[in-house]
């Protein structure tokens, strides 16, 4: 029993792609971060399935194997009663044809822990800007002026409070619904539109980013922040208004709709 766990586990460690890529080329940096403001950068896309894979293998190959387990993703957070998801649970986060999707099934921990290597590699990168950065998860309030910039009325990152624009395109990815007003209740009832349902994320780079360049900061993934439980913006599970920049989603564990973007903060130029 004790030998098929360990060719199981050695299976698992080498079964993750790795990108053989310079992480840190001076000349990409502009195309993957975006100033913020001040000395804040944040990265253009959420996380993808590829980048936190070659972190696990990097991990993997400098022997940090209590690490290692902690930041395995939670790939049966794909399995609910309600949905057909099986195949993701095998596939979403190992199979290439998912490379550049989202990372999900992460814990906080897990997040953070990737920022501290992410830190570590870049301040050891020869070909790095800057001298000495630090790589975290953004807080609340920097997550919504990300989304938002200094205008206060964006309702979405977008800058509209509409969902589609002129050409009647969808603008983000979320869980499409109507509303239909009851007559007894006098309300207006949220129904799911079943022939238009997102059920799973898009890649990283979808439709339009915002005016700092940032793609999918409403929908696709809620986006986890500093604050432990916390998520923003929103994912492909949840209505039109749960995708608003104001949106907040509670968690206790790795959900098959929640991932994370970094950010960094220069400390020495």
């Amino acid at each position: 029993m004790k030998k098929i766990f360990f060719i199981l586990f050695i299976y698992a460690l080498t079964s993750f792609s790795i990108n053989k890529d310079e992480p840190f080329d001076g000349k990409d940096f502009k195309k993957e971060y975006a100033k913020i403001k001040g000395d804040l950068y944040v990265s253009k896309c959420e996380v993808s399935n590829l980048q936190y894979r070659n972190f696990l293998s990097d991990l993997m190959n400098s022997n940090q194997k209590t690490i290692y387990q902690i930041c395995l993703p939670d790939t049966l957070c794909w399995r609910t009663p309600s949905n057909n998801n099986e195949p993701f649970i095998k596939y979403y986060f190992r199979n290439e044809s998912y490379d550049n999707y989202p990372v999900v099934g992460i814990s906080f921990e897990a997040g953070n822990q990737y920022c501290n290597w992410l830190t570590q590699k870049y301040n050891q990168e020869p070909k790095r800007r800057f001298r000495k950065v630090c790589f975290k998860l953004l807080t609340k309030e920097e997550w919504i002026f990300a989304a938002r910039d200094s205008d206060s009325s964006k309702v979405y990152t977008w800058g509209t409070g509409f969902i589609q624009n002129n050409r009647k395109q969808f603008l983000c990815n979320f869980n499409h619904t109507s509303f239909i007003y009851d007559s007894t209740s006098k309300k207006l009832n949220e129904v799911p539109n079943t022939d238009n349902h997102s059920f799973i994320t898009v890649p990283v780079k979808s439709y339009y980013p915002n005016s700092f360049g940032l793609y999918n900061m409403c929908g696709n993934v809620a986006e986890m922040t500093s604050e432990n439980g916390i998520a923003k913006g929103g994912s492909y599970l949840e209505s039109a208004y749960n995708v608003r920049i104001d949106s907040e989603k509670n968690y206790t564990k790795p959900q098959a709709d929640i991932g994370f973007r970094v950010a960094m903060e220069i400390i020495e130029k």
